[in-house]
Order: C-alpha cells, then structure tokens, then sequence
C-alpha cells in the first residue's frame, strides 16, 4: 500500500551544529512493535499472516487459490497458514523475519502490506516459531526465535529438493488458545473478499459464512443487515470499527474503501481519525444513505408477488435503517380483512404468558405462524406457544380472510398438526399410562435453558428403569456439581462411557416429581444411578499426567519411529488417562480410586535421557517428524554401541 510521505523541503540559514537521528535498544525497540502495538494479540498474527498471503498470492498470479489456515485444537495447539504465492528465497525470508521496516510494498498500490512489521507479530505470543518456504524446487525450514539478548534470529534447521509448488508457512504454537482463536479468525475473515481460505474449524468457516449472507441492503461498496451492532470499515481486507460516534446509519455490516482512503494506526487495529479518514467516512455515510431508498424499491418490486412483496417490505422498514429510506414502504402492507382476525401471543405479559388479541392489519415477521382457523384449539395453542418459549405470533384465519390478505397457502398451518396436550401429572394411583418428560439436546446453549431440552412422551406401563434428574423452570435442581446442567451431565456420562455405556437422561419438571404416582414409578435419579453402575465396574486406579501436553503430542507422535519403547509405554499411559475429571467425579460418588502418574514418570525419563529435547522447538519438531527421529536413533545407537 502507497504510504503518503510527504518530502519536506527544508532550508538552513546560518552554520548550525545538527544531530543525526538514533535508535535506541533494539531489543526494547522489537518488543515495542512485536508486542506492545497490538491489543488483540491473536487477532494481530492471524491477520498479519494471512495480509502477507494475500499479497504473495497477488504477486504470483494466485488470488484464486485458497492458502491453509491451520487453527488451535486441543489435541494439535498450533496456528499456522501455508500460501501458495512466490516463496521466499534464503535471504528473503532473513530480511523478513529479522528486520524491522523493510517492506517492500510502500509503492504497491495492490498490495496491503506496507509497515514491514507484520512478520513479527508472532513474537506476540511466542519466543519462537518455525517458517517453511518453498522456492523453485527448493523446501527451507527455519526456526524463527530471539536470542539472550532478545533480538529476532533466524536459523536455517533444514533444506532439500521439492516438488511442492512455491509459498511459505508460518507454525506457531500456542497451547491454552483454542477459543480465541476461533474467534478472532472469524473477525479477521468475515469481511474477507475472494477466495475465503482453507480453514481447518468447521464452525468458524460457518460462521464467515453466515457473516456473509443476510444483508437487508447491499450494494456497491457497502453491505447492511438491519439490527443493531457495528458498523466496520474494510479497507484492503482488513475490518476496521467505525466509532459509533461517527456510524450515521446504525445498522450493521460493512462499508467498503479503496486501499489508502483511510489512516490507520500501526497496529492495523483503529483507524486514525485524521481529516483524510474523517472525510471520506462522511462521504461513503453520504452515498449509502442515498442508495439505501433505490435499493430497497428495486429489492421490492423485483418480488413476483404482492404478498412477498409485503414481507420484503415490512422486514426493511425496521430499526435504524429503515428510517433512512425517503420512501413510504407502507403502500405495499396486505390489505386489511373485512373481519378481525384471532392471533395468541406468546411470552407477552410474563415468563410463560399467552395473550389473546383480535385485529384487521395482519402480523408479519419470522416469529409469525398462519393456520387455518377451527374451534376447540385453545388448549393446544396456549400449550404448544408457551414451550416454544418465544414471542411467536399464531395467527388464525378463515377462508376469506386467506384471500383478502393474499398469504400462500403453503404458509397455511393444520392446528391438527399441534401437539395433543398431555397433563405433567401422573394420577395418584400410579396407572397412567403415559406422562410428559424432556430429554437432552446434543447441543448445548447455556443462555436458552428451554432449547436444551426437547419434550417426550413416556410410556409408564412398559416398567423400565428410567434415569432422571428434576428440572424448574427447565435448569436442574438437587444435583451434584457433575449433574448440575445438561452440558455437564453429557461430560460426565462421556467420561464413563467406555465403564457403563451411553444412558438416556430425562429432564422431569419439579410438580410431576412430587406427585405419588412419580415415586411409585421406576425412576432413579442420574446421580443414583451412576454411583451404582460405576460401583461395579470403576478401575482400581486411572492414570493423571501434570507435564506439558504439548511435549506430550510429541512424544506420541514418535512413539512409532523411535528405537526407545519409554515413547511407545508413555503414548499407551497417555492415551489412557483422566481426561474428563473421573477421579474427581468418583471421589464425589464415594468411590475410591488411586490416582496414578506412571505417564509423569515416563516423561520425565524420556526427558532426563534424550537432552535434545531440553533446547528443541516443540512446534519445529513436529513439523520434522523425521529428522528428529532419526537424531534419536543414531543418539540411542551410539550409547549402546
């Protein structure tokens, strides 16, 4: 990116001594602009990174292929991204990544890089890491670390013959990382434009993707969702937030710049809010807002019918934005109905609360459902609105209503189709044949305790054991801290799994646990019923491991290739240990089992013996998986030679 440095012209008049500019401690200098610069630490090496792979890409001819983005999981803490642009020869990769300010693409208007201290944001979160460059045939490893004196060095690991085709990967490992990551991937590539890269986290590629769909507004150079949030200025891909003081539409979604319209700072993390930027917000503001009223007619009438039309128009006219458009949109509302229309409400007064109205405007939004109308449903309704637990609107129309508001009749619900009304309670004599429970989700959203839970119907007279634990108000009540929500019951019978198998857990509502005919059914509570079962079969002792899983990863993935059976007895302790917290959830179940540390003994051993590892890269090592191996063997092969 061209950087506007204006030459000064500058005269001197008399014979005057003068100082020559000087820097200070480099290494203070590096920590200053590796480090202190950036405020998102996680969000500053992806995108840097990734900047550096765009450009590399534009400068081999390769927008199109995606590079690879390697995101931290538990099992493999590590973030890396290997592009596919030009590669960097020896000294290229030396210049980059043991200097500060040697860009070169302050006169490249195509490219986003211009600062030259990108490829040091590493160093944010690391001592070292290790880049890989392919260059015409040839593969360079290098580890990348800083020295005593904590300047940034390089050094040449490995170098050999490839067919790989040209780029450079950067491997940093960051243990302890994976949720952050995550997130700030998604910030960093939801306003990406191109090819999105090869991400190796699903949720996230699915999350840049949501980012991208659901513009009530977009056009050239802009794109608007129609709720309250951030407004983000994207300039040569990176997303920069616009202050709210300054956001003139209070939308959210994006507005697009040319690569230097705006100042930013030398994180690349703010804009600077000099006169330059402030001028060409109020520009891009000015031209949206003028676009938004052509926008939303054109959207509108590019419908085929007049009551997909009202649903468009109805959804644009809301929040802040629908208040910029110079346009009635009211003109395309249904007609209204000769007679008043039914609709419940749901949520409406209280937590549970059903209000029942009348009206001639018909309701329209995503929360509104249309059914036929019939007598003798109310229960139904009021049942089936107050599980939904949400604002949802149930609109009842007859015949002639249908065809004067013009709703679809595909759009048309059966009240048959609710759900029959089933009572919580089960008689006092206990011969009921069927009562109405919930069992677990197998997605857990801690915020919306109702959508953990889906509703059942239970079969009394068939006598079997069933596993239960109370519910109020759908949170769990009396339970032990394992048991206590649905996300840590699912944990803990994972844990105990491979001991007892998979168990169903109902969720019963705290009336229908104190009625008679309850206690007189076969139900045992979960915490009941896995204390027994693991009685039974619970180990005499379970494996704990203290050390470094990173370390840990390594050694497993020797354990194969390494003439040391320590590596093969530790991956097999490893594999084996306490992953979920058993011990302690045993202890809580007052069931006595020994923890062991065989795993922390082994690994201290492999350690003692084999030095190499006390100085080795644990990120360079496994990405040379091979020559480490080798430097084992021939290390074992002369000790016992």
């Amino acid at each position: 990116m061209k950087l506007e440095i204006e030459p000064q012209d500058v005269a001197v008049h008399g014979d005057f001594k003068t100082s020559e500019f000087k820097t200070g401690d480099s290494a203070f200098i590096v920590d200053l602009l590796a480090d202190k610069v950036y405020s998102h630490k996680e969000r500053a090496v992806i995108r840097e990174i990734a900047c550096n792979a765009h450009d590399s890409h534009i400068l081999a001819g390769t927008e199109d292929v995606p590079f690879d983005v390697h995101l931290p999981t538990r099992l493999e803490p590590y973030f890396s991204l290997r592009d596919y642009g030009t590669g960097l020869t020896d000294m290229g990769i030396r210049d980059h990544y043991a200097g500060i300010g040697l860009s070169t693409k302050r006169n490249d208007q195509n490219l986003i890089g211009c600062f030259g201290i990108g490829t040091l944001s590493p160093y944010s979160m690391a001592d070292s890491f290790t880049v890989k460059s392919w260059k015409d045939g040839v593969c360079r490893t290098y580890s990348c670390y800083r020295d005593e004196q904590r300047l940034p060095v390089v050094s040449l690991l490995t170098e050999c013959e490839t067919d790989e085709p040209n780029g450079v990967e950067v491997n940093v490992s960051v243990e302890g990382r994976v949720y952050e990551f995550g997130v700030e991937a998604v910030h960093v590539f939801k306003f990406w434009e191109g090819t999105l890269p090869n991400i190796n986290d699903k949720y996230v590629v699915e999350q840049c993707e949501d980012a991208r769909k659901g513009y009530a507004f977009e056009g050239d150079g802009y794109g608007l969702k129609n709720t309250w949030g951030d407004v983000f200025a994207v300039m040569g891909n990176i997303a920069y937030a616009i202050p709210r003081e300054l956001d003139e539409l209070g939308g959210q979604g994006y507005l697009k710049f040319e690569l230097g319209e705006l100042s930013f700072d030398t994180g690349r993390e703010n804009l600077a809010m000099d006169t330059k930027t402030k001028e060409a917000l109020k520009a891009k503001f000015a031209a949206v807002k003028e676009a938004l009223t052509a926008d939303a007619i054109a959207q509108i009438k590019a419908l085929p019918t007049a009551w997909d039309q009202s649903v468009l128009a109805n959804e644009l006219n809301k929040g802040e934005l629908g208040r910029k458009i110079k346009a009635d949109l009211h003109e395309y509302a249904p007609n209204k109905t000769t007679e008043k229309m039914t609709y419940f409400s749901g949520g409406a007064r209280s937590y549970g609360g059903i209000d029942k109205g009348f009206t001639q405007m018909i309701p329209i939004g995503d929360k509104v459902e249309y059914y036929a109308s019939k007598p003798r449903f109310q229960g139904r309704i009021r049942q089936y609105l107050k599980e939904k637990n949400s604002h949802t609107t149930l609109v009842l129309l007859t015949a002639q209503q249908i065809t004067e508001t013009g709703v679809p009749t595909d759009l048309i619900n059966d009240l048959e189709d609710l759900p029959k009304v089933y009572s919580n309670y089960i008689r006092s004599s206990g011969t009921v044949d069927k009562c109405k429970v919930y069992t677990i989700r197998d997605d857990y959203d801690r915020y919306q305790k109702r959508q953990n839970w889906i509703e059942a119907v239970v079969d009394l007279k068939d006598g079997e054991e069933r596993v239960y634990v109370e519910i109020n108000r759908f949170e769990v009540v009396g339970q032990k801290w394992f048991t206590n929500n649905t996300s840590q019951i699912r944990s803990s019978i994972e844990s105990m799994k491979k001991y007892i198998g998979d168990v169903e857990v109902y969720g019963v509502k705290s009336a229908l646990v104190r009625s008679k005919g309850f206690k007189n059914g076969n139900w045992i509570s979960v915490d009941e019923y896995l204390k027994r079962e693991m009685t039974k079969v619970a180990p005499k002792k379970i494996e704990k491991f203290t050390e470094n899983y990173n370390m840990a990863k390594l050694f497993c993935s020797l354990a194969d290739m390494v003439d040391d059976e320590r590596f093969a007895e530790f991956k097999t302790l490893y594999d084996n240990q306490d992953e979920y917290g058993l011990c302690k959830i045993l202890s809580k179940l007052e069931i006595e089992v020994e923890e062991s540390y065989e795993a922390d003994t082994v690994y201290k051993d492999i350690i003692d013996s084999h030095k190499i590892f006390d100085i080795i890269s644990i990120s360079s090592a496994m990405n040379n998986l091979n020559a480490v191996a080798d430097i084992l063997n021939n290390s074992l092969k002369k000790t016992q030679d």
